[in-house]
């Protein structure tokens, strides 16, 4: 990808800006954040002409934001962030992404360092033989008839109530575990296809469950409130997603919402910015969707 020469002016140590008559349209100025030493790896891809791609977005608010770990993405760059008003804005399926609510879980256990490391071997086999991983891959869980729609307005209280998880877990997951809003009637047959025989999977790409140990605590009194005691101990890092489901969901929706651009009246230099008005039927129905596939 080639060398990204736009302006980008100094703020402070940390934030740099690229100015709103870098591109006709845009709405806002881009702020990114990173130190001078990054900012030379980050003009060596295309990611701050994402950014200043999402500052014609309508509704948007203050700026168009790239967090540290900036790079290409889909429309918006990864590590990108955008705020929209609700009465003039859109919301956007690419700026949401195709793994919708994806994220890392840490588990953690009260075994040792010295506990594990001889079993480490057992345990990996055992890991890979229970864990179904990979493209294709099926779980255990066998839904019927109609139970995917409740798994999709559920979330996390479906796998409690089917002996999945424990109550406590709920709390200590955002939203409990739980997107109020989820309309499993704006999912599509094939999203909910695709999504039926993944659960209980881990997936492919960049997922991963890995057997993690403590190196070194920095914040002893947060540590000790998540129940990490000491240097040694071993966790459990979880790296999913929505698979197949939440991907088919930002797919029927993008191509839906680059119809819709012309019915709303939206012009965006990027087509993978697809969006429409957020209190539109087609911004309504997108929501409900992405609430099922975060759930």
């Amino acid at each position: 990808m080639s060398l990204w020469n736009g302006p980008l002016e100094k703020i402070d140590d940390y934030r740099w800006r690229i100015p709103k008559s870098y591109k006709q349209g845009m709405l806002v100025p881009g702020i990114i954040y990173a130190d001078a030493d990054m900012v030379k790896q980050i003009r060596e891809g295309q990611g701050p002409e994402q950014v200043a791609n999402v500052a014609f977005l309508p509704g948007i608010v203050d700026y168009s934001l790239a967090m540290p770990d900036i790079h290409w993405g889909y429309g918006f760059p990864i590590g990108g962030v955008a705020a929209m008003r609700v009465d003039d804005g859109v919301v956007s399926p690419g700026g949401v992404g195709f793994d919708i609510n994806c994220g890392v879980r840490l588990l953690r256990t009260n075994l040792m360092q010295d506990e594990v490391s001889p079993k480490m071997k057992p345990l990996m086999d055992a890991l890979y033989n229970n864990v179904p991983s990979g493209v294709g891959s099926k779980g255990r869980i066998r839904l019927k008839g109609g139970d995917i729609n409740e798994v999709l307005r559920k979330g996390s209280r479906w796998a409690v109530e089917h002996g999945y998880g424990r109550p406590e877990d709920l709390e200590h997951t955002e939203e409990n575990g739980e997107m109020g809003g989820a309309d499993p009637s704006k999912v599509s047959g094939r999203a909910k296809e695709r999504g039926t025989p993944q659960m209980g999977t881990l997936g492919s790409g960049n997922h991963f469950l890995e057997v993690a140990l403590v190196d070194e605590i920095y914040e002893a009194d947060a540590a000790k409130a998540m129940g990490i005691d000491e240097a040694g101990q071993v966790m459990l890092y979880v790296h999913c997603g929505s698979r197949g489901l939440g991907h088919q969901v930002a797919d029927d929706y993008i191509k839906e919402m680059v119809r819709a651009m012309t019915k709303y009246g939206i012009a965006l230099p990027d087509r993978q910015l697809a969006c429409s008005p957020v209190n539109s039927p087609e911004g309504q129905a997108y929501l409900g969707a992405m609430r099922c596939a975060a759930n």
